[in-house]
C-alpha cells in the first residue's frame, strides 16, 4: 500500500513538473528572441573592446577570477577542474552562481520532460559517493537530510545519509545503486559522463553476485541492518519493489535493467567528444527501442556553454547560458581580429568558444571545439566535437587525439576481445634506460586476466595503423626516431590513480575525464613504469 501511495505522490509531482514545462518553454523562447540585445548589453557591461586580448587559463586569468571572487558579497567556494591539464583550474562559485547552474539544469530537465513526453519524471543521478572539489560535488552537496517529497522525485539524494555511506563502504557503490534503483524505480537516469553509467551496467553484468549481495542480505537478514536503512527503504518504496528485490535476490544470473527498474525510459549524458566507446557500450545495455538517449548540453567547470532546445524530433544546443557573452574563433584561427559573433558562424565549420562573464572570465578561450550544425531562430546549433590541442610530439610526429581515435576504432573492429576493456588510451613514454621514445597503448579494465593477454599482436597492428593515419609517425618509425607501440593492461582504479592522482580514487565519476591521448609521459605519472 505504501508503494502505491508514494507512486501516486510521484505522479502528482510529475504533473507539477509537466505544468512548469510550458511557462519555462515560453521563458526559453523569450531568451532566444532577446539574445542579440542581451549580447550587446553584456559586451558593454564587461567592457569587451576590440583590443581586449584572448586569454587561456594562466596567471592573468587567475588574477581576474580572484578579483571577482574578492568582490563577491556572498560566501565563495572554489571548484577545481581535472580534464587534460596537469594543474587544476580554480573557478569561484558564489551561492548565487551555484543556484544559477542548478536552475539551468532544472530548466532543461523540466522542458525535456514536457517536450519529449517523459512519463515517470523521478530522476536518479549517478553522482560520486566520495567528496571532492569538483563542481558536480558542489552542486549535489546536501547540508541536511533532504525532505521526504524531494527523495520521492530524486531518490539519489538519500545517498548523503551516513547509513547509506556505510553500505557503500561494505557492499560497494554498484550494489547500493542497484538497491536504490530497484526500490525507487525512477523514470530517468542521469550521468554527466556516460562512462559512469556504462561502468555500472558493465559491473552488474560481470559481477552479479557481488553487485546483488546487498539486496540478498536485505531480503534475508533485514534485522541485521541499521534501523535507518529500513526507514530509508520505506521512504523510497514504490509499487512492486518487494517483488523486484526478491527476484534480484534469487537470481543466479545478471538481470537486465528492465527487470530491476522497469520504469526507466530515458537516460541523459554527454554525447560529444571522445565518449563514443562508452555510448556504444550503453547502447548494448540500453537498446534504443526501449530507452531514449537525451543528449546533455555542454558545460565545463568554468561555465555553462550551451543550453538544450527541444524540437519535434531533435535536440539543438544554443549559446544561451545566463550572463555569458559569446565569441568564437574558427578552427585554426588566432587573434582578437578573427573573432566571430554567434550570427556570423557558418554551418559545417568548427569553432572554439571564447567566453566572458561576471566571474572573472574575460575573453577566455575554452579550448573546446564546436561544430555549427545549423541555426535555430538565428542562433547557432553547437555540437561539441573535442578538446583542442590534444597533441603530442617527440620528434615532430604531431600525433593527435583524432589520429588515435580512428586507430582505436579500427582495432576494436579487428580484435573482438578489446570490447571487454573499459577504455583504450595512448600515453607517450620515454624511459631513461631506452634510447628512443615510444607510445604505449593502454587497455583499461578490471579484468583478472591481464597476465594471459598477449598484446604484442594488437600493439603491432596499432603501430601500422598509426603510420597510415599519420605519415610523419610512419617516417619517424622508419628512421628509428620512434620505437614501436607497446601494450599495457591496467585496472581502472590503478589507471585513475596513476594518471589522475590518488585524490580521484573515490570520485573519478565527477573529476576524471577519459581521453584517447594524454600529454604527460608514462614516466611522469607512473614512477613504477
Amino acid at each position: 500500500m505504501r508503494g502505491w501511495i508514494q507512486d501516486c505522490l510521484r505522479s502528482i509531482i510529475g504533473l507539477g513538473i509537466t505544468g512548469l514545462g510550458l511557462p519555462l518553454q515560453i521563458v526559453h523562447l523569450f531568451k532566444i528572441r532577446t539574445f542579440f540585445w542581451t549580447q550587446r548589453r553584456l559586451r558593454q557591461q564587461y567592457a569587451i573592446g576590440a583590443e581586449a586580448p584572448i586569454l587561456s587559463y594562466g596567471k592573468e586569468l587567475e588574477e581576474l577570477i580572484q578579483r571577482a571572487a574578492s568582490q563577491a558579497k556572498q560566501e565563495v567556494r572554489f571548484a577545481l577542474t581535472s580534464g587534460s591539464t596537469a594543474r587544476p583550474k580554480r573557478i569561484f562559485y558564489s551561492r548565487r552562481r551555484l543556484r544559477s547552474v542548478k536552475l539551468a539544469y532544472q530548466d532543461v530537465f523540466v522542458r525535456s520532460c514536457w517536450g519529449l513526453g517523459i512519463g515517470r519524471k523521478s530522476l536518479y543521478i549517478f553522482s560520486s559517493f566520495g567528496k571532492d572539489d569538483s563542481l558536480t560535488s558542489l552542486l549535489l552537496e546536501e547540508s541536511n537530510f533532504p525532505p521526504y517529497l524531494s527523495t520521492l522525485q530524486a531518490p539519489y539524494r538519500i545517498e548523503c545519509h551516513p547509513a547509506i555511506q556505510d553500505l557503500a563502504s561494505h557492499y560497494g557503490v554498484t550494489a547500493v545503486r542497484l538497491w536504490i534503483l530497484a526500490i525507487a524505480n525512477p523514470g530517468v537516469l542521469y550521468s554527466t559522463n556516460p562512462s559512469t553509467l556504462s561502468k555500472f551496467l558493465d559491473e552488474l553484468a560481470a559481477n552479479w553476485q557481488r553487485s546483488s549481495q546487498l539486496i540478498r542480505d536485505f531480503c534475508n537478514q533485514l534485522g541485521s541492518f541499521d534501523p535507518a536503512i529500513g526507514k530509508i527503504a520505506q521512504r523510497l518504496n514504490s509499487r512492486g519493489s518487494s517483488e523486484r528485490l526478491m527476484r534480484i535476490a534469487t537470481s543466479g544470473r545478471a538481470l537486465p535493467l528492465e527487470a530491476c527498474a522497469p520504469a526507466v525510459e530515458a537516460y541523459v549524458c554527454w554525447t560529444g567528444g571522445y565518449v563514443k566507446p562508452f555510448l556504444d557500450r550503453l547502447a548494448s545495455h540500453l537498446p534504443s527501442q526501449r530507452y531514449r538517449l537525451i543528449p546533455m548540453y555542454s558545460m565545463s567547470t568554468e561555465s555553462v556553454q550551451t543550453i538544450s532546445h527541444f524540437g519535434e524530433d531533435s535536440v539543438a544546443f544554443l549559446p544561451l547560458a545566463s550572463r555569458v557573452f559569446y565569441e568564437f574563433l574558427e578552427e585554426g584561427e588566432e587573434g582578437s581580429e578573427n573573432l566571430c559573433t554567434p550570427e556570423q558562424l557558418q554551418v559545417g565549420k568548427a569553432y572554439t568558444m571564447v567566453l566572458s562573464d561576471p566571474y572573472g572570465l574575460r575573453r577566455y578561450q575554452t579550448g573546446d571545439l564546436f561544430l555549427c550544425r545549423g541555426f535555430v531562430a538565428g542562433l547557432p546549433d553547437l555540437c561539441f566535437l573535442r578538446r583542442q590541442g590534444l597533441e603530442y610530439s617527440f620528434t615532430g610526429e604531431k600525433l593527435t587525439a583524432e589520429h588515435v581515435s580512428v586507430v582505436f576504432q579500427k582495432l576494436r573492429e579487428q580484435f573482438e576481445w578489446l570490447e571487454s576493456a573499459d577504455f583504450l588510451t595512448c600515453v607517450p613514454s620515454q624511459p631513461e634506460d631506452e634510447p628512443i621514445p615510444h607510445y604505449k597503448m593502454v587497455l583499461i579494465g578490471d579484468s583478472n586476466d591481464w597476465a594471459e593477454i598477449s598484446g604484442s599482436e594488437v600493439a603491432r597492428r596499432c603501430d601500422v595503423l598509426l603510420g597510415r593515419v599519420n605519415l610523419e609517425y610512419k617516417n619517424k618509425r622508419a628512421s628509428r626516431r620512434l620505437g614501436p607501440v607497446q601494450f599495457v593492461g591496467i585496472p581502472l582504479s590503478d589507471f585513475v590513480d596513476r594518471i589522475g592522482g590518488s585524490q580521484h580514487q573515490d570520485s573519478w565519476q565527477t573529476q576524471f575525464k577519459f581521453l584517447p591521448l594524454y600529454r604527460r609521459t608514462w614516466e611522469e605519472v607512473n614512477r613504477w613504469g
